[in-house]
C-alpha cells in the first residue's frame, strides 16, 4: 500500500526541520552523545546537569532519532539507531546507578561558628543510612586528646524526638537506637602549644583553620560508614573561606578526602593565584605582612619550579599554601607547619623586617612544599617517616643552596647543629630509622630527623663522590617516581632497593637505615674531606684543611669554593 501524499508531505517536512537546523550528522550525535554519558558519569551527583539534545527522552533528542530513520531505510541506518538507543539505555544506567550510589555514601555535615570567645563549632550531621555508632580521632601529629573537645552530643529521631546518646570513651559515643542525625558541639580553643596550630583546628577573634579530620566523625564499617562529606560553613559576617578544595556552591564544599582538607576563614583574607605548567597554585594570607603576595607567590614558585626539576614530576591539579601569622607577635624565629593533601599550612612570626622575613619564609618553604610530592604525591603504604621527613630536609637543604637561599658555610654548620642535637638523643643507638619512624609518637620524634638527615648527607656524599658528581641524591627521587607515583607499593621496601641499587650503597643502607649500627659520624664524612672540631666542648663540623683532589671537586659540587 503506498503511502498518501499527506504522509510523505509531513515526513519531508520533519526531515527538513530537524535534521537541517537541529539534529547533527548520525556520527556526530552519536560523538557528542557518548562524551555526555561519560562526563556525567565521571562527574559526582551535584555537577551532574540534563543536556537537551543529546540525553534521552528529551523531545529534541526522541525527535532527532525519528528524524535519522526517516533518512533511509537500509538495514544499516536502523541498525545505527538500533545501537544508538540501546547505548543510551546501557549509559543511563550506568549513571542513575553511579547517582543512587553517591548519594547512598555521602555525609551531610554543617559546621557553624557558634561563637569566637569562647570559640565554640555547632556541626550538624546527617548520615547517609542510620546508625547508633560515632567515632572521633583522639590524636594527630603528637598532638593528644582532640576527642575531648567534643561536648553536648544529641540525637534526634526521623520524627524529630530527641534520642539517648552515652559517651563510652574519648570521642566513642553510642546512641540508644540508630538515627541518621546528630548534633554536638567542639570547642576550638587555640592549641595551649602554639606550635600545634598548623595541625588542629582553632578559632580566634583574627581567624581559623578548619579541618574535618578532627571535627567529623571518622567513617567506620556497617551503618555509620560514609565515603565523602557535602559541608556547609557558616561563618561570621564579613568574613570569608579559602581552602585546598573549590567550593561547589555559597560556602558548600564536596569534600571527597576529609583528613586531607583545609579551611581557613577570616575577615582580612588576600589570595594570589598563578598556573604553574599544568597545575594551578593558589597562596592565602592573612592580615597584613612586611612583603606583598606577588613577593612570596615568587618565593614559591621558584621551589616549586626547582622540585618539579629535581623529582621529574609536576604536581596536577590545584595546589595551596596557606601563610598566617604565629601568635605573640613573634618574629620569624617561630613558626609552625603541616602539609595535608595538596596544601601547606604555613603559621610564621611576622615581626621584623621585609627581607629578612622573606629569606626566613623561602628556607622554612624549601622543605614543607617538598611534602607536596613526598610522600603527598606518592602512592606508597607503610611508614617511611625517616624518608619523606629526615631525607626531606637534607634535601630541602641541597636546595636552599643551589637557589642561593643560603650559602655553603651555612649547609655545614646547619647539618653540624644536627649532629650537635643527635648527640643528646637518648635512643640514638638503640633503634633503626625504620624502627624510629614507627614509634616517632612514643620516643623523641627528634630521631627520625636527625639521623634520618645525617644518614642522607653521608648517603648524598657517597654517591657524589663514587660517581665524580655526575649522581646525587636528587637521581633517588626521580626514580621514585618514575616507579611509584601512581602506583600502590610497600614504601620502606621500595625505598630502600632504590637507595641500594647504586654501586657501593647497599652495605650502608642495611647498617645504617635498617640496622642497629652505631653511627661513627666523624670516621663516616672524613673521607670526604670534612673533619668533626671541639669547641666549648662541643662539636662542630667543618671543612678540613688538608683536601686531595678528589675531595675538593666533591665539596666544589656542592658549593665551596677554595
Amino acid at each position: 500500500m503506498k503511502p498518501s501524499k499527506t504522509s510523505e508531505s509531513t515526513r519531508a517536512k520533519a526531515r527538513g526541520s530537524l535534521t537541517k537546523r537541529k539534529c547533527p550528522s548520525l556520527v556526530t550525535f552519536f560523538k557528542r552523545y557518548v562524551r555526555v554519558l561519560h562526563r556525567n558519569i565521571r562527574m559526582p551527583t551535584r555537577a551532574v546537569k540534563p543536556i537537551s539534545g543529546y540525553v534521552l527522552p528529551t523531545n529534541t533528542a526522541a525527535k532527532c532519532i525519528f528524524a535519522y530513520r526517516l533518512h533511509g531505510s537500509n538495514f544499516a541506518k536502523i541498525f545505527q539507531v538500533v545501537s544508538l538507543v540501546i547505548l543510551h539505555l546501557g549509559f543511563s544506567f550506568l549513571v542513575v546507578s553511579y547517582q543512587t550510589e553517591a548519594q547512598a555514601q555521602t555525609l551531610q555535615a554543617r559546621i557553624t561558628a557558634r561563637t569566637l570567645a569562647p570559640a565554640k563549632l555547632q556541626i550538624d550531621l546527617e548520615f547517609p543510612v542510620e546508625t547508633d555508632v560515632l567515632s572521633f580521632r583522639n590524636s594527630y601529629g603528637g598532638v593528644f586528646g582532640l576527642a575531648q573537645r567534643i561536648g553536648t552530643l544529641g540525637a534526634r529521631s526521623a520524627s524529630g524526638e530527641p534520642v539517648t546518646v552515652k559517651k563510652l570513651a574519648p570521642g566513642e559515643f553510642k546512641s540508644a537506637v540508630k538515627v541518621a542525625r546528630f548534633s554536638y558541639e567542639v570547642d576550638v580553643t587555640e592549641p595551649s602549644r602554639p606550635e600545634n596550630m598548623s595541625h588542629i583546628s582553632w578559632l580566634n577573634r583574627q581567624h581559623g583553620l578548619l579541618m574535618p579530620a578532627d571535627l567529623l566523625p571518622r567513617p567506620i564499617n556497617g551503618t555509620g560508614n560514609f565515603s565523602e562529606v557535602r559541608l556547609s560553613l557558616d561563618i561570621p559576617a564579613g568574613w570569608t573561606i579559602s581552602s585546598n578544595i573549590d567550593p561547589v556552591g555559597k560556602q558548600e564544599f564536596f569534600v571527597a578526602e576529609p583528613d586531607k582538607t583545609v579551611f581557613l576563614i577570616g575577615p582580612d583574607l588576600h589570595q594570589e593565584n598563578k598556573q604553574l605548567g599544568s597545575g594551578r597554585f593558589r597562596l592565602t594570607t592573612s592580615g597584613q605582612w612586611p612583603f606583598s603576595e606577588a613577593e612570596a607567590m615568587k618565593t614559591a614558585r621558584k621551589i616549586i619550579e626547582e622540585y618539579a626539576r629535581v623529582t621529574g614530576f609536576k604536581l596536577n591539579g590545584h595546589s595551596s599554601l596557606m601563610l598566617l601569622p604565629f601568635p605573640e607577635n613573634a618574629g620569624p624565629e617561630r613558626w609552625s607547619a603541616e602539609a595535608r593533601g595538596n596544601a601547606v599550612v604555613l603559621l610564621l612570626g611576622r615581626r621584623g623586617n621585609r627581607q629578612p622575613l622573606l629569606a626566613r619564609l623561602a628556607i622554612l618553604l624549601s622543605h614543607e612544599l617538598f611534602h607536596l610530592w613526598v610522600p603527598n604525591s606518592l602512592k606508597l603504604d607503610g611508614n617511611y617517616d625517616w624518608f619523606f621527613e629526615g631525607f626531606t630536609i637534607y634535601q630541602a637543604l641541597l636546595t636552599d643552596v643551589r637557589l642561593g637561599l643560603i650559602s655553603f658555610d651555612e649547609y655545614v654548620e646547619t647539618i653540624g647543629r644536627v649532629y650537635q642535637s643527635y648527640l643528646h638523643l637518648p635512643d640514638r643507638d638503640k633503634l633503626s630509622l625504620i624502627e624510629a619512624s614507627e614509634r616517632r609518637w612514643t620516643t623523641s620524634p627528634s630521631l627520625v630527623y636527625d639521623k634520618g638527615m645525617l644518614v642522607a648527607f653521608i648517603y648524598d656524599l657517597m654517591l657524589r663522590s663514587s660517581a665524580g658528581c655526575k649522581a646525587s641524591l636528587s637521581d633517588v627521587y626521580k626514580g621514585l617516581f618514575r616507579t611509584h607515583s601512581t602506583g600502590q607499593g610497600n614504601a620502606n621496601e621500595t625505598i630502600i632497593r632504590l637507595l641500594s641499587e647504586r654501586g657501593g650503597t647497599e652495605t650502608f643502607v642495611k647498617d645504617y637505615v635498617e640496622g642497629h649500627r652505631s653511627f661513627d659520624f666523624e670516621s663516616l664524612v672524613s673521607p670526604y674531606g670534612f673533619e668533626i672540631q671541639s669547641r666549648d666542648s662541643r662539636p662542630r663540623l667543618t671543612v678540613g684543611g688538608h683536601l686531595n683532589k678528589a675531595q675538593r671537586r666533591l665539596l666544589g659540587c656542592l658549593g665551596h669554593k677554595s
